[in-house]
């Protein structure tokens, strides 16, 4: 490196003082054209001398892979051979940029078997990559699983060249548990296998393939035999590039990758002809078949920006499967039967509860594709000796790729045009107040609680204060979903430092590493693909991302026009309530509620929906009452005066410094909370079920009577008020928010409370809960011009409760 750093430094100065030295060669030479070509001549050999090892390396590679002729080869060993003689030694060297996605796929494993080796320690464990070639994966792999804990590692490929990189490398490594055979894939045979009486079937316990797939001829017999040999609980890798095809598959939508899938028909014609002339088959039927075949658990689409990034995307996927003959009899029970869900549900008859009042008034809202097309199954048949029914399902029914993973909290979805509405979370952090919640709730142990997702720190605040026996988080944004999986995940991967930089601080130095190694077990395959597009959340401030995210900014941009940013940090710290409401009386309250403020941001629908989530008609509701600057004026007011910032009111500490501290931050975010949530394996976030769905269509999945408490916060806000309709516009446009009473009346158990909070002091919709069997009661309600807050946050006017008659 110093050699070179020296030279480089030579042919920067030729450069630099090319005129003063080619004005003295001319006194030698008396010709300035030859000086010039002289010192022209020593900065290339200066170069060339610099760079003459990745000169030479790109040579080789590009003799060997595009000019070297290759003649014929009676079979493929032949043709490899050839192929990878004149580079086997240079092979790891010249394909680092352009077989991308190993590195995660074995990260990815590696956590994957790091989980499973909990379970059972003792458990064999037998490691076969196929198109191993130079030993590169395993190198690779013990920094992250250490290949000492391996039974036996098998290196199998069909070259022998790149094998004999490979026994070099392990005899330098000292690895005396790996082994290179040099076998056809499709017919491999393990040396411990040749043994008598011996049933090899199901015995490999991790495969890997990365770009092997795409270079087997006989593609269909080689996933057969994989399919032969691992083990029912096995983890088969697969990375690799493809083209996919026109149409999107109905497995495709299980595993939840369509969008990023999806390649363009110049992109599928290029890549599958450039790649056909060194024998290499992307064709979509390669990929089809692998998960025609397995159980997908993680799915990833990328793109390798190959020297030109701007202009040449390679499509690559990594992929982690297991056999569909696994166990996923824990999957159905949390998703069928605790869930009511019916997405890609087993092909195995399976017994599942009756949902009573099957013939209920509730309309059967399924939207998009949230439940199997009544096409798509059979006939129920109940039992005589039991209250439970026989679905036999539909043998075209696969499984998602939720059933396969480890944790079975996400309940399944397909994605539906709708979803692509949501680019993001609005919510990075949840609006209502917890605390005031659980005085009112009264949860026990043995609830079933509905609520809406947001960001989860509610739903998590009951399950860590109450324990309930069931916790349905619903929302329609994906992404909210995806949020609180990755807090649940976290919470089961992460030490409570690391928890604490992801959700206390927002930000986190290696937030790509950590999802990889450490969370990505514990999420579904629709959530990492999501985190995994959106690695860089974590980079400076989780809290300034998402919808809420530019809310947050622009009210940084308001303090600072204002003149505030100073001061941001002494009202958050104030150490007493008097000090806090003397900065907001002097410093923030003329600003935050001035003219330009209001008229600018909180009077405009478009901020108001897009940084806060308040759509027109709930603007509307308070409209109605009030106005604006005393609507806002009502609700800071009291805060600033009555809660303190510092010691609690950690909504408006996140919302100022876009990050929590210790003494003020959500219940899930202590290290007492995050110890409770994590012991025995996470028992009490079992609890947890997150719906991707409509809150009336989940609600007729769960059936009649299997919730006692429901808290909605705000959502019967965002309806139109029906109750002046005449009844030839109810007729045309029935009202929304009378179905979703009704279907909360039918999911409640009698004595069962709906709990919502209101901008309206008297919202309209009450007079809807008394028609439907409903006793109403106002909990709480914040009169216009009140100085006394109603909660930490007191951004709503009333807070409800109403029991079911």
């Amino acid at each position: 490196m110093s050699g070179k750093l020296v030279l480089s430094a030579v042919a920067a100065g030729l450069v630099i003082g090319f005129n003063p030295l080619k004005h003295a060669l001319n006194q030698y030479t008396h010709h300035p054209p030859a000086s010039g070509w002289v010192i022209v001549a020593a900065v290339a050999s200066v170069v060339l001398a610099v760079f003459s090892a990745q000169i030479q390396l790109a040579s080789r590679f590009v003799w060997n892979c595009f000019l070297q002729p290759l003649g014929k080869n009676a079979d493929q060993a032949g043709r490899l051979d050839r192929f990878y003689k004149g580079q086997a030694d240079i092979y790891d060297a010249t394909r680092s940029k352009l077989l991308r996605g190993r590195g995660t796929m074995l990260k990815l494993s590696a956590a994957h078997l790091k989980e499973q080796r909990k379970k059972d320690p003792s458990k064999r464990l037998v490691w076969l990559d196929i198109g191993g070639g130079t030993g590169w994966n395993v190198e690779e792999m013990d920094k992250y699983f250490p290949i000492s804990e391996f039974d036996a590692v098998y290196v199998l490929d069909l070259c022998a060249p790149l094998l004999e990189v490979s026994r070099k490398r392990f005899a330098a490594r000292g690895f005396k548990n790996v082994h290179c055979l040099l076998q056809d894939a499709t017919t491999f045979v393990l040396p411990e296998w040749e043994s008598d009486g011996v049933d090899p079937s199901g015995a490999l316990d991790f495969i890997s393939m990365s770009y092997s797939l795409s270079m087997m001829p006989d593609h269909f017999s080689l996933i057969d035999r994989i399919e032969r040999f691992l083990s029912p609980d096995g983890l088969l890798s697969v990375c690799d590039f493809y083209v996919s095809g026109r149409e999107k598959t109905s497995l495709s939508e299980v595993i939840g990758d369509v969008a990023s899938r999806h390649c363009g028909w110049l992109t599928r014609l290029f890549w599958m002809t450039w790649f056909e002339f060194d024998h290499v088959d992307l064709h979509p039927s390669r990929r089809q078949y692998l998960e025609h075949t397995f159980g997908t658990i993680k799915s990833f689409n990328g793109r390798n920006r190959f020297i030109l990034p701007w202009l040449i995307k390679i499509p690559y996927y990594v992929t982690l499967c297991t056999s569909r003959r696994t166990d996923t009899s824990r999957a159905s029970q949390a998703y069928e039967i605790d869930a009511g869900n019916t997405i890609s549900a087993s092909a195995s008859p399976l017994l599942v509860p009756v949902r009573h009042n099957s013939d209920s008034f509730l309309p059967a809202l399924n939207l998009g594709l949230a439940s199997i097309p009544a096409s798509r199954r059979t006939r129920r048949t109940s039992s005589a000796h039991s209250d439970s029914t026989r679905i036999d399902i539909a043998a075209d029914q696969s499984l998602s790729a939720f059933h396969y993973g480890l944790r079975h909290l996400r309940v399944p979805y397909i994605d539906i045009p709708a979803h692509k509405e949501f680019r993001t979370w609005i919510y990075g952090f949840t609006w209502e107040d917890p605390a005031v919640d659980m005085q009112h709730l009264g949860l026990t142990k043995d609830d079933s609680v509905l609520c809406i997702t947001s960001a989860g720190d509610n739903a998590l605040h009951y399950a860590i204060e109450a324990q309930p026996k069931r916790i349905h988080t619903v929302d329609f944004n994906p992404c909210q979903g995806h949020l609180l999986e990755l807090k649940l995940a976290a919470i089961s991967a992460c030490t409570y430092e690391e928890f604490w930089l992801l959700f206390g601080e927002g930000k986190h130095p290696d937030f790509r590493g950590l999802l990889d190694t450490k969370l990505s077990p514990f999420l579904t395959s629709h959530a990492y693909q999501f985190w995994r597009a959106n690695d860089q959340s974590f980079e400076s401030s989780f809290y300034l991302r998402g919808y809420s995210g530019w809310a947050i900014r622009l009210g940084k941009l308001a303090l600072w026009v204002g003149g505030l940013s100073n001061h941001v940090h002494a009202f958050c710290t104030a150490p007493t309530l008097e000090a806090q409401a003397k900065i907001w009386e002097e410093k923030f309250r003329p600003v935050l509620l001035s003219s330009w403020v209001v008229n600018l941001f909180l009077s405009n629908p478009a901020f108001l929906w897009n940084a806060l989530g308040v759509p027109n008609n709930q603007a509307k509701m308070f409209l109605d009452e009030t106005t604006t600057r005393d609507y806002a004026q009502d609700t800071l007011d009291p805060v600033a005066t009555g809660t303190h910032i510092a010691t609690g009111a950690y909504h408006y500490q996140v919302c100022l410094e876009a990050k929590f501290t210790h003494a003020s931050c959500p219940l899930y975010l202590t290290r007492d909370a995050f110890e409770l949530l994590k012991a025995d394996s996470g028992k009490v976030m079992d609890s947890f079920r997150l719906h991707t769905d409509s809150i009336i269509n989940v609600m007729v999945q769960l059936g009649a009577g299997s919730l006692t408490v429901a808290v909605i916060m705000d959502l019967e806000d965002w309806f139109p008020n029906t109750l002046k309709y005449t009844e030839a516009e109810l007729k045309a446009k029935p009202c929304e928010l009378t179905a979703t009473v009704r279907a909360l009346h039918n999911a409640l158990a009698p004595g069962g409370r709906v709990f919502w909070r209101s901008s309206a002091i008297s919202p309209w919709y009450q007079e809807l809960y008394r028609r439907e069997g409903f006793s109403v009661e106002c909990i709480h309600a914040r009169p216009i011009g009140g100085k006394i807050p109603i909660d930490r946050v007191n951004m709503y006017a009333s807070f409800w409760k109403a029991v079911k008659l």
